[in-house]
């Protein structure tokens, strides 16, 4: 059996969970902003979520998302590698 490349691992990892993170946020966004922001205008008359709040939570979401995947998928590439020195009798 052959070593994970750490690294490699870890970013494509990483890519994906924020990839999969982008998208689950894309639709509870529109699923709920909308409501979020009618009930914020009827109740307290201000304006609710604005487009540039939205992209700022999305960019940080990605970062976060990219960085959580990366550190998981990672660990997960370090255990395994570290489970083929391994032997038993």
């Amino acid at each position: 059996m052959e070593k994970i490349n750490q690294v490699k691992f870890g970013i494509a990892g990483g890519i994906t969970f924020a990839l999969f993170v982008w998208l689950i946020e894309i639709v509870l966004w529109i699923l709920f902003v909308p409501f979020y922001n009618n009930m914020m205008s009827t109740l307290y008359n201000v304006a609710g979520l604005t487009s540039f709040t939205l992209i700022k939570t999305l960019f940080i979401s990605l970062i976060a998302g990219f960085l959580v995947g990366f550190l998981f998928f990672w660990l997960f590439a370090w255990v395994y590698n570290k489970l083929l020195v391994v032997t038993i009798k």
